[in-house]
């Protein structure tokens, strides 16, 4: 399951269930989405360390910040919400706005649409290479966020072309390196 993280819902129980897991995947997905939130309140799901002062420092510099993310916007905006960090994004994307999940780009290539950025002038952080591979594929900076669970994905084979740029072990590191950078 953790090769599939990063995945939308749909393709994630297509690959674990087949399609007729497809055949119920709205029950998966309540199921999926009430287990989810009862851990976020009980304290099991956490930002990542250091998120809150990276996206504060960003947005001092002047940067646009955008999110995308499969996660569907009903539910990732409760998250957001939720964290208390909904209000550092200039653009929120879920997985609900674009047809194709990832690794197709079109989830970043609509963010940075609305942000108005070529994806050449931006970055994408992420912690899959989900998130890394069509980063690539549409010329923006991809960083790769490694987490104990971080696992090559199945879909593209690892090479020059679709490995990220940069490899970070958290976004404390990151914070440290723009600031050092004076981004």
């Amino acid at each position: 399951m953790r090769k599939l993280i990063g995945l939308s819902g749909r393709d994630i129980v297509k690959n674990l269930l087949g399609n007729d897991g497809l055949s119920k995947y709205s029950l998966i997905r309540r199921l999926k989405n009430k287990a989810f939130f009862l851990e976020i309140r009980e304290g099991n799901v956490r930002t990542y360390p250091c998120v809150f002062e990276l996206l504060t420092y960003l947005k001092s510099k002047g940067k646009l910040l955008g999110l995308a993310s499969s996660t569907p916007n009903y539910l990732l905006i409760q998250i957001l919400e939720i964290f208390d960090i909904i209000d550092y994004f200039d653009i929120i994307v879920g997985g609900d706005e674009v047809k194709n999940g990832k690794p197709s780009p079109d989830i970043f290539i609509r963010a940075f649409s609305k942000l108005g950025v070529s994806p050449k002038e931006g970055a994408v952080v992420g912690d899959t290479y989900y998130d890394i591979v069509p980063a690539n594929g549409i010329g923006a900076f991809s960083i790769l966020l490694l987490r104990t669970s971080t696992v090559p994905h199945t879909i593209v084979e690892i090479t020059n072309d679709t490995a990220p740029k940069l490899k970070i072990k958290s976004l404390c590191e990151l914070f440290e390196l723009l600031r050092n950078l004076e981004c």
